[in-house]
């Protein structure tokens, strides 16, 4: 069952959400088809190089560091573009290449011990997909596949090294974006352990909106109930049954297989509700 869940911007979105976590929901999220490996024309090349100047302003690996500094980076890097379900690196796979998205989005996911898919990440443009701190012949650990047409630049294991050796900055942004990771997984290790489902889920839709851009108009995240729920920690038939009430309640409706979140307040209550106090014992 697939639903585009789609948000009425808000106006004061991220200062509201704030409450919910100081830090960019981007950083908050934390999967068999043949790869596609293109050949890239001239023009591709041009415009790819007008829209790397874009994206890795923003990009945090390249933080501080100038265009010319990052255009010296991008030289020594394979661009391989990827077509919408398309795995790019398969869990089990050896390793020795840091990874990083150019456009497009991918998600990241691990298979568990009963053989079910568990969406760990949602990465776009500008985000390392993997790769930071392995070493050749590392197995990767989890599956990356293309949610829509993407490019990822890549760079063997050792070069990149080479790269931060010779870059104090590239190397700094390097070592924070593996301590965010690590953070990240903590916390969201503790939602699972102390949130609602209910909770986790409302979480879970903020964060993928967020992601597009509170701002956008009529932003639009294509997702199935069984997706929201390898990222919420919950089954389908939970994913469905809250949506539905929901539904019931004014929160989000549904139009057309969309789901549609129409009250981002009443959302961002579900999603700072904590788990009721327990009662205590009574005295005998």
């Amino acid at each position: 069952m697939g639903h585009t869940v789609e948000v009425f911007p808000h106006p004061d979105c991220r200062q509201t959400y704030r409450r919910l976590r100081a830090r960019d929901l981007n950083d908050r999220l934390l999967q068999s088809t043949p790869e596609v490996n293109r050949a890239v024309s001239r023009t591709a090349l041009e415009m790819e190089s007008r829209e790397a100047q874009s994206w890795w302003q923003s990009a945090p690996i390249f933080r501080d560091l100038s265009r010319a500094e990052c255009e010296q980076i991008f030289a020594t890097a394979v661009r391989r573009q990827y077509e919408p379900r398309t795995v790019i690196v398969q869990e089990g796979d050896t390793g020795g290449h840091v990874l990083i998205a150019s456009s497009g989005r991918v998600k990241i996911s691990q298979v568990s011990h009963t053989g079910e898919e568990v969406i760990l990440r949602i990465r776009g443009a500008g985000d390392v997909l993997g790769g930071l701190g392995m070493t050749a012949g590392e197995t990767h650990t989890s599956t990356i596949r293309a949610l829509e047409a993407c490019t990822v630049l890549s760079w063997p294991a050792d070069e990149f090294e080479r790269l931060c050796a010779s870059s104090p900055e590239l190397q700094r942004n390097a070592l924070e974006i593996m301590h965010d990771t690590l953070q990240i997984l903590q916390e969201c290790f503790c939602e699972m352990a102390t949130l609602r489902t209910s909770s986790r889920l409302a979480r879970t839709l903020i964060r993928l909106a967020e992601q597009n851009g509170c701002g956008v108009e009529r932003t639009r995240i294509t997702f199935t109930c069984e997706e929201l729920g390898q990222m919420a920690g919950t089954t389908l038939f939970t994913v469905s049954r809250l949506l539905s009430k929901w539904a019931e309640i004014g929160l989000v409706y549904a139009e057309n297989r969309e789901i549609v979140i129409e009250d981002v307040e009443g959302l961002l209550a579900f999603a700072d509700e904590s788990p009721a106090a327990e009662k205590p014992l009574p005295i005998r």
